[in-house]
Parts: C-alpha cells; sequence; structure tokens
C-alpha cells in the first residue's frame, strides 16, 4: 500500500450537519425565498432542452409544477435526493456545462418552502415517484408507487406550503417573478436553441410591459454583435420620457434568466435607454444564487462592456442623448482615474472581494515611433498620440471603446509607430450623474461608481478641482465600502478598519 492509499485508509469522510446545511443554502438567496421553487424549477426547465412547456397550477397552500416534454431519467431520478447532486458539471473535463444549474442544491432549496414535496416523472416506459419531507429541521425522503396518470413523458412537483408561505404564491405572484427574471423569454426568445411556453393556471404568461416596443420611440435591434467569439442579439429600446431608475440600462440574459442584480447601466447620466443582451457566454461566470455575475477581471464581462458601449454610444448620439464632454472633462475624469486607481490597488482586500480586479496585461497601445507599420482607420480605437484629421491628440479614443482613430498593424502601410504594453488592474468607473435621491452622496452599481451631483457636498466641491477629485474618490470608495458591509461581505469592524486605510492612502496620494 502506498502512502495516498495509506492515509485515505486511515481517515474519515467528514460528516453532513444537514440542519445547517439545508440553513446555509437558504442564506444563499438574495431574493424573497418563496420565488425559490419558482426560478429554480424554470432553471431547471432551461437546462433540460427536452422540454417544451411549463405549467404553474396554484392555491392557497399547494403549488403544482409540471415541466412537458420529456421526464427525468431513472439513474437520474435515483440520484435526486443526493445532497450537491448535479448533472450540470462534464465528467471529463470537471467543468461547468452550459446552462443555468451548477451546484446540485437548486432542487432542495425548493423544499425550503414546502412541508413536503411530491415529484413524479413518466420517461418513456420508466415511471418513477419520490416524497421529500421534514423530520425536525431535516431532510428526509421515501419511494412510493406512481398515483398520476401522466399519459406523456413529463415531470410533476406538488409543494404542499408551510404555514408562512401559504398564501403568498398565488397567480400574480408567480407571473411578476416570471416576468422578472425571464422577460425575453415570455417575448418568444429562446434558451438554448429551444422557445418555451410558460402556464399559469392554465393562460399563457404574458411579457413584461418593458418590452411591449410601443411604448418606444426607437428600437434598434442589435445584428451582428461579437463577443468572445460568439455572435449575441438583443434590443435597444429609447423613450421620449425619463425611464424608472430600475430599466435604465441593459439587461443581461444568460440562457435565459435577467441576471437581476447586474442591469449594465452604461451611460447613468442618460435616463431614456433601456434593453437587453443574451450574452449566454457568460454561463460560467454566474455566481451565489445566479444573480449575479463575476465581473472585475473577467475578460468575457469586459469584451461584453467594450462592444455595448461602442454601439450604445453611436445609438445614443444619434438620439442627441449624449451630453457634450468638454477636453476639460476628460482630462478630470482622467485624474480620478490615476488616483482612484492607485489608492484601491494598494487595498489587497478589495482584490479578494472582486471590486478591484487582479493585475494583468493590458493590450499594447500605440505612440509615435518607427518601429513598425501600423494603418489608421475608424473603429473602436486604443488610445494613441497619434492624431487623426478632424480630432484632437488623446481625445475621443478610451482604450474602453470609443469609435475613434484606431491604429493597428499593417505590413504594407507608410505609417509607422511604436507600440508599448503594460500592465493594469481592473477597477470600478466612477461617473458623475443625477441621482434619485439627493441626500444619496454616491453608489456602487455593478461595475461603476455613481457620484450625485445633486448631493451639497458634490456641489460645493465643485468650486476647486482639488477638492472636487478628493470629493469623487473618498464618495466612490465609501460607496465601495458601504456595498460590502450591506452584502455582509465585511464586518462593522473590517469597514472602520478599510476606511482608515484607505482615507490614509488618499490623503497621501493627493
Amino acid at each position: 500500500m502506498d502512502g495516498l492509499e495509506g492515509l485515505f485508509s486511515s481517515g474519515q469522510r467528514f460528516e453532513v450537519d444537514l440542519e445547517h446545511l439545508m440553513e446555509g443554502i437558504r442564506d444563499i438567496y438574495t431574493f424573497e425565498k418563496w420565488k425559490i421553487p419558482i426560478v429554480e424549477n424554470v432553471d431547471n426547465f432551461i437546462d433540460e432542452k427536452e422540454y417544451h412547456t411549463i405549467s404553474f397550477l396554484t392555491n392557497d397552500d399547494t403549488l403544482r409544477i409540471e415541466m412537458i416534454g420529456t421526464g427525468i431519467r431513472p439513474d437520474v431520478f435515483n440520484e435526486l435526493p443526493k445532497i450537491a447532486f448535479t448533472t450540470k458539471i462534464d465528467e471529463i473535463v470537471r467543468e461547468k456545462k452550459e446552462g443555468l444549474g451548477y451546484f446540485g442544491w437548486g432542487l432542495k432549496a425548493t423544499f425550503l418552502v414546502a412541508e413536503d414535496i411530491a415529484i413524479e416523472t413518466r420517461f418513456k416506459d420508466f415511471k418513477g415517484r419520490q416524497v421529500w419531507f421534514w423530520v425536525k429541521r431535516e431532510p428526509y425522503w421515501r419511494s412510493e408507487a406512481p398515483c398520476l396518470n401522466l399519459e406523456d413523458d413529463r415531470t410533476v412537483i406538488i409543494y404542499h406550503l408551510k404555514d408562512e408561505y401559504k398564501g403568498k404564491i398565488g397567480e400574480n405572484e408567480v407571473i411578476s417573478t416570471l416576468q422578472e427574471f425571464y422577460p425575453t423569454l415570455l417575448a418568444g426568445a429562446p434558451a438554448l436553441g429551444r422557445k418555451r411556453r410558460f402556464l399559469v393556471n392554465g393562460r399563457e404568461v404574458p411579457k413584461p410591459a418593458w418590452l411591449e416596443e410601443s411604448r418606444y420611440r426607437k428600437v434598434e435591434v442589435l445584428k451582428g454583435l461579437k463577443v468572445c467569439g460568439e455572435t449575441i442579439g438583443g434590443r435597444i429600446f429609447i423613450s421620449d420620457n425619463d425611464l424608472e431608475e430600475n430599466l435604465r440600462g441593459i439587461a443581461l440574459i444568460v440562457c435565459g434568466r435577467n441576471i437581476i442584480n447586474e442591469r449594465l447601466n452604461l451611460f447613468p447620466e442618460v435616463k431614456k435607454y433601456t434593453g437587453y443582451v443574451h450574452a449566454d457566454f457568460l454561463f460560467r461566470d454566474l455566481r451565489g444564487d445566479k444573480t449575479w455575475l463575476e465581473r472585475f477581471g473577467n475578460p468575457r464581462f469586459q469584451e461584453l462592456k467594450k462592444q455595448l458601449t461602442i454601439v450604445l454610444t453611436k445609438i445614443l448620439e444619434e438620439c442627441n442623448l449624449l451630453p457634450k464632454i468638454t477636453i476639460k472633462d476628460r482630462e478630470f475624469m482622467r485624474k480620478i482615474y490615476r488616483v482612484f486607481s492607485e489608492v484601491l490597488s494598494d487595498i489587497p482586500e478589495l482584490e479578494k472581494y472582486g471590486i478591484v480586479g487582479p493585475m494583468m496585461g493590458k493590450a499594447g497601445v500605440y505612440v509615435k515611433g518607427d518601429e513598425e507599420p501600423v494603418i489608421i482607420e475608424e473603429g473602436p480605437s486604443s488610445k494613441t498620440d497619434i492624431p487623426h484629421i478632424g480630432r484632437e491628440k488623446w481625445v475621443d479614443q478610451p482604450g474602453g471603446g470609443g469609435i475613434g482613430p484606431k491604429v493597428s498593424p499593417a505590413e504594407d502601410s507608410k505609417e509607422r509607430a511604436k507600440k508599448v504594453v503594460g500592465k493594469r488592474r481592473t477597477i470600478p468607473q466612477i461617473l458623475y450623474t443625477d441621482l434619485e435621491d439627493e441626500a444619496v452622496e454616491a453608489r456602487f452599481e455593478g461595475v461603476s461608481i455613481l457620484v450625485n451631483k445633486r448631493h451639497p457636498i458634490s456641489q460645493y466641491a465643485e468650486r476647486a478641482e482639488a477638492t472636487k477629485l478628493y470629493h469623487a474618490c473618498r464618495a466612490g470608495s465609501e460607496a465601495i465600502l458601504d456595498h460590502l458591509l450591506s452584502n455582509k461581505d465585511i464586518s462593522p469592524e473590517e469597514y472602520l478598519n478599510l476606511k482608515k486605510k484607505i482615507i490614509y492612502k488618499l490623503g497621501y496620494v493627493l
């Protein structure tokens, strides 16, 4: 027996404390617990490509869900009660398969709202039934003889609700949840190659009101947009009036599911645009309860953001919705970025929480020189000091992807330039905008920090550039810490220690 075998033979597997494990699963969810059986079952419905219809039947004390088109294979059905069992990992390469499922706790989490669950399925000639129930605070299960007359392949899940959830999962609640999490599927869009039907108490579920194109003065269909080698689609809607704050920006739809905490608002100062983009290639980047994405240091997300910035800039300019930005404004924003980057990059804890990305090599940029032939053309630009006809140096050439002079290698060109490659961290961008609540100094939102121009301190700071620079960086850093504290990522003690460290570093840098 070698050393490794000896190690295994002398050890024991960890025991599972099911009571506390189920409590831990409950705490993962950031949305209302009564939505869990709706959302997790629809995710499973989407991931199994043979399902074509999902039907919800509601009354005060039960919720019945039928998924029609196929059933659960007997080998999978027999493994369902296993904690953390999942079919969503490729057994060979051990990577997540395309889809929404991952951790193997989805169906178990739905059990949190019920006294018991009956799961019955038909798959070809196989019929099976399980009943899951609680003994005190731990989950148990048993096999039973099938009792439903299932004439075709389908899976039926019946929840007998706990007292605290009785009367809370009715028809209106199911419809609103489906509209929140799966808006474009209700509008007829496919997910994982297939369109699907949604029924509640026998009636088709309508798409949410914000997808009604008649509400907008302009609808732009995204065509031929390529990100990470994949063509993605979507729509941009332009309104005549200011939209509600929760609708501003682009909804990210991954495998049919709206990532509800991640609407991408690239131009927060513009209040008249909304839309969505189908970005299934981000399925590997879903985190937690799948309401947010890995963003910082994530090249897939950054590439999507870059391409959407290019497209959206053109649309908003055509609609005269982009405010005019002066050269002075741009230079000030660069100063903010340099100071903020130096402050945050020296706080390693922020990389741990995903606020600051790891140090990564960045794409090379061209400056004046004669080392290699290049061509200058209009396109998504990199920052360069090579001037272009009609444009000033260093203006309208953000590396994040504006339309401007694009410098690229070209063997036959007479133009020449020097390529410089460096490293940088991904940090949140600071944007000035009007927030609805003027008492809010700044807010961390997705990949941006919104500094409120309406706040009295912000207006006072306008008197001098140095004051404005300090205010932007201080308010921005506190917005990050407030975000971490409200999400319980850090304790109050950690909050105070990080704030002290950041303010000290900011004073040193300035």
